[in-house]
């Protein structure tokens, strides 16, 4: 049981560790003034992340 607990933290940080990552690349293309395109894509990128995320972590 503590095996399982532990295997869904190292999943859930994880996880986090990529959720983070969407975010310093979203905002490095904002200071970068990057095309919208490219913003966009990667927000949407982020967002079906953080969905996800917070999906896996209510069950």
């Amino acid at each position: 049981m503590d095996q399982a607990k532990g295997l869904r933290s190292y999943f859930m940080n994880d996880k986090r560790q990529h959720i983070l990552s969407l975010q310093k690349q979203v905002r490095q293309l904002i200071i970068q003034k990057k095309d919208k395109a490219k913003i966009t894509a990667s927000l949407i990128e982020l967002e079906k992340a953080w969905i996800e995320f917070e999906h896996e972590n209510n069950q």
